[in-house]
């Protein structure tokens, strides 16, 4: 059953899980904060009127009005004035009696202060009250007016409640407003913050990069060839279980990952791959003197370079597989060309017998059956391994076809091959040199190739030679490197794969031009049981 997607996106969840995390910090913080403001609101107020109260019971007016010395409409004036300025609700100037020489009601005055509140201040105490007056509940301060050591009156500055309240609501709204700012901003951050991981992520959802992960580990781990991964420090990161195996073949069992790849694999190039952001493919290495094939590409991420990826496997593998590749082709290439020259001769005598010409169909028969007896008889004669006999007129015949003429040396000769792995080897050598011939021949006038066999113990003398325009001088030496070709892109494998085949016997092969045109390909190597001389 497909995986279906979840109700709510990554970038969903992102979202609501950070608003969901900054409004409960914004909430907690903003309770905190409404505290601790609304409490120094009300500090800063208290401090205020008690300020405002000693300051009117400092005055010289005052003291004055409460001893005779004024008349109270001075009082009144100067406690109004203040009362404005500093933006209280009442100033209230009291004598010994408690009867009022100032009040924001002039209707007011002479009558006693009200609230019950005010009978430590004629006792000389100062202190913060809360209590209903003739103006409301009010927050007030009380001080003594003294002349000298004497008390004359006492002073009481209010605000009330109301306008306290108004103040600490102030406060609040500010801290609302902060708060929401803060939360908007907070939402649109984590918006952001989850459209960024989001695009990192390649807008795929964690299950779904469950699933790749899955995948890729998977195939990582399923393809048989080996696969180690560097980051930009080119420190090992990926190491799949094939990697293992040949590092284990090659007689390394530590732990590749997390180790510098230099010290893992010291021919492995990948820091250059990095610095030059140039892949790599199809070249020789080895691991710990085991010959590996390898393809190296740099790890683009937004076009930068975040690391690089080798791919490997072991050469004999390869070689065998190309081996058995190249041997059915040439089989088949080999029996193609029998099946098209026996079907040519199949028309001539058709056509011949429908034409009634029958002495000619006579001589012409004569003449192929003579021809091929003496061909089949000098080549099974000195070839003794059926498969290699077979394989060599197949070549003579598709050689024909093309008007080439190919022969086999006079002195050539080859007993049985010892085992199907000679037979085989002997086949992919012989196949890829003559398909060469063949090919370096082109249209030339010369259209010759000569083969010989010859052995000497364990060993087996071979040579093929054409009558082509030979090789360049400068191209020798690359003649053998695998994928070289001046034949065109997707080549070079054939004379690879010959002088790979041969160096597994111990030999090798040589290139080199015939004095009289051509190229010659020399080799001499072990291929029958017995002592190496």
């Amino acid at each position: 059953m497909p995986r279906t997607r979840p109700i709510l996106q990554l970038r969903t969840r992102i979202t609501l899980l950070v608003s969901l995390i900054l409004g409960l910090a914004l909430l907690v913080t903003g309770v905190l904060v409404d505290w601790k403001m609304e409490q120094q609101a009300r500090e800063a107020l208290s401090g205020k009127v008690i300020l405002l109260s000693r300051l009117v019971a400092e005055a010289e007016t005052v003291r004055e009005g409460l001893t005779g010395q004024r008349p109270p409409s001075q009082v009144q004036a100067l406690a109004e004035r203040i009362r404005i300025e500093a933006g209280v609700d009442y100033v209230v100037v009291m004598d010994m009696n408690g009867l009022r020489l100032s009040h924001p009601n002039p209707s007011l005055l002479g009558a006693r202060f009200v609230g019950g509140d005010d009978a430590e201040v004629f006792r000389g105490q100062s202190y913060l009250s809360v209590a209903q007056g003739t103006l409301g509940v009010s927050l007030r301060a009380f001080t003594p007016v003294r002349q000298g050591d004497r008390q004359v009156g006492a002073v009481a500055v209010g605000l009330l409640q109301s306008g306290v309240d108004r103040a600490v609501v102030s406060v609040q709204k500010r801290i609302l407003f902060g708060g929401l700012i803060g939360f908007a901003a907070g939402i649109l951050g984590a918006a952001y913050l989850a459209g960024r991981i989001k695009r990192i992520l390649m807008g795929m959802e964690p299950q779904e990069i469950s699933t790749v992960l899955q995948q890729r580990n998977a195939m990582l781990h399923s393809v048989r060839e080996g696969i180690i991964g560097v980051n930009r420090e080119l420190v090992v990161t990926i190491v799949n279980e094939e990697a293992l195996r040949l590092f284990a073949l090659a007689g390394s069992h530590g732990e590749l990952v997390g180790h510098p790849v230099e010290e893992v694999l010291p021919s492995s190039r990948l820091g250059t791959v990095m610095e030059t952001g140039q892949a790599e493919y199809d070249q020789e290495g080895d691991i710990l003197g085991l010959k590996i094939l390898t393809n190296r590409v740099p790890v683009l991420v937004n076009g930068r370079i975040t690391g690089a990826l080798a791919t490997f496997r072991d050469i004999t593998e390869m070689n065998r597989l190309a081996e058995q590749l190249t041997g059915v082709r040439l089989y088949a290439n080999a029996l193609r060309a029998q099946a098209h020259e026996f079907m040519n001769k199949l028309h001539v005598i058709l056509g011949l017998v429908r034409l009634e010409e029958y002495d000619r169909l006579k001589s012409y028969i004569t003449g192929v059956v003579g021809r091929l007896d003496d061909e089949v008889g000098f080549v099974v004669q000195r070839i003794k391994d059926p498969v290699i006999a077979g394989f060599l007129l197949a070549r003579f015949a598709s050689a024909r076809e093309q008007n080439i003429h190919m022969e086999l040396d006079q002195e050539a000769s080859l007993p049985p091959c010892p085992d199907d792995a000679a037979s085989h080897d002997l086949v992919t050598v012989l196949g890829n040199l003559l398909e060469n011939a063949v090919e370096a021949i082109g249209d030339g006038v010369r259209r010759e190739i000569q083969v010989s066999l010859r052995p000497e113990g364990a060993l087996l003398h071979l040579s093929v030679a054409d009558s082509g325009p030979g090789l360049p001088e400068e191209i020798l030496s690359q003649t053998f490197s695998l994928g070289f070709s001046t034949k065109g892109e997707n080549r070079g494998f054939g004379l690879w794969q010959a002088a790979r085949a041969i160096e597994a016997r111990g030999g090798r092969l040589v290139a080199e031009n015939r004095e009289g045109g051509g190229a010659l390909f020399t080799a001499t190597f072990t291929l029958f049981r017995g002592e190496e001389p």
